[in-house]
């Protein structure tokens, strides 16, 4: 994808391309209840190793949207907070927007001018926030053109283009006044759409839960609990299934051993669907692809789909009203926009929600205790706090290389074969 933008820019002109990332985040339940959405940004010319560490710094807060209760209709509290949200994103993006479509002029590490184009690429969120963000309902993908019946096949829809919402919005909003929330509301939603009418983007592991099922709750967890311990590997003295809220961290540890946990207690089929989702799950983690383990990724998926009614034979796909005979999973549709996904972008490890619930902590959890913990003024109070940490960082990054007696301008290092030696991925550094 960076090289097609590239094609576009004027001759000597370069891109720097916006890495977005928020989630809705509960920041107390004592005290009225305080939730927001926090935008982080970094850039794609940063190594993903250091954007993948919260620690090192490479994300910056730039805003805290409020989620507001309106004095109005249950039934559209959901619509009007999306279209709160879109509005304030695209009120704090009206400068990118402008560096997106003319360019804007900056200094580069050696303190050269340079025409520089800003282009949003990726916006990293969960999938409630996806749907939020694409403008679609939550029955649809927020990338390919799947509805909710199509959630379980294996087939790779096309995608839901950028231009394809647009036309829809643009064709209802001639139909029926956007604020006239009901009527258009419900002409949205008949065309999967959830009735924001003016998106800010108008610039450019359900495994366990089966396996659960399938064995029971007691079986499950005492294959888990009689496990040896092993170094590097978690070991869950209690089983699993008394755990109300699972980590990525967890997860992935269950992932570890989910395979010789169900072995010989539920059928071969069974084992061999879930042991193709688990080996997706790890080709799609790959740090570097080529063509040969994308092929590997695509058969894995493959293979889950073609195998899967094992889980429906064992009865272990269950909802709220008991056994279900579908796999109407919003986010297994997802999985069939990975390979495409790897070939534009790169590695998918680099746009990890995992550093999105850090930064949550850290820019928003954390700070509350900092606080007068009044909701009347919680967001000033954190960019205060936000603003004095980071000025206490550049001053002691700035005593620190003055004490060192080290040159306060960057500069490009013209042996470059050093550091190519050592990773081949750093033909220049700054």
């Amino acid at each position: 994808m960076a090289w097609k933008i590239q094609d576009h820019l004027p001759l000597g002109a370069t891109q720097v391309p916006i890495i977005l990332g928020s989630d809705k985040t509960p920041v107390t339940q004592l005290a009225g209840g305080i939730e927001m959405h926090p935008v982080f940004v970094t850039i794609g010319n940063i190594d993903s190793e250091v954007c993948s560490k919260a620690t090192l710094r490479a994300w910056c807060c730039i805003a805290y949207i409020p989620v507001i209760k309106f004095c109005i209709h249950t039934d559209y509290q959901s619509i009007l907070q999306a279209r709160l949200w879109h509005k304030c994103l695209d009120l704090v993006f009206t400068n990118l927007k402008v560096a997106a479509k003319d360019g804007c002029f900056m200094p580069d590490p050696s303190c050269y001018i340079r025409h520089v184009f800003m282009p949003l690429v990726t916006h990293v969120c969960d999938l409630p926030e996806a749907t939020m963000i694409a403008a679609v309902s939550k029955n649809s993908s927020p990338l390919t053109m799947a509805t909710q019946v199509d959630f379980g096949d294996g087939i790779l829809h096309l995608p839901h283009t950028r231009k394809y919402t647009l036309q829809l919005i643009v064709e209802i909003s001639q139909q029926v006044d956007p604020w006239d929330l009901d009527k258009f509301q419900k002409v949205a939603k008949a065309i999967n759409l959830s009735g924001v009418h003016m998106p800010y983007w108008l610039f450019r592991g359900p495994s366990a839960e089966m396996d659960q099922e399938a064995l029971g709750d007691y079986e499950l967890d005492t294959h888990f609990m009689v496990q040896h311990k092993r170094v590097r590997m978690r070991h869950f003295a209690k089983g699993i299934t008394h755990v109300n809220q699972m980590t990525g961290r967890k997860y992935r540890d269950i992932q570890c051993a989910i395979i010789a946990s169900i072995a010989g207690a539920v059928p071969p089929r069974f084992v061999c669907t879930i042991c193709a989702l688990v080996d997706f799950f790890y080709l799609a983690q790959n740090p570097v692809h080529s063509p040969e383990s994308l092929q590997l990724m695509v058969q894995a998926l493959l293979y889950f789909h073609a195998c899967k009614d094992a889980i429906i034979q064992a009865k272990a796909r269950k909802g709220k009203k008991g056994v279900k005979e579908d796999f109407f999973i919003p986010k297994l549709k997802l999985l069939q926009s990975f390979n495409g996904t790897i070939q534009k972008l790169g590695t998918l490890m680099q746009f990890s929600i995992d550093v999105m619930e850090w930064l949550l902590i850290t820019h928003c959890k954390d700070l509350f205790p900092q606080t007068s913990q009044q909701i009347k003024d919680f967001t000033e109070q954190c960019v205060w706090i936000l603003n004095r940490q980071e000025s206490m960082e550049m001053f002691g990054l700035y005593m620190l290389l003055t004490s060192r007696g080290v040159s306060l301008v960057n500069a490009i290092y013209a042996k470059d074969e050093d550091v190519t030696i050592a990773n081949p991925a750093l033909s220049w550094v700054s």
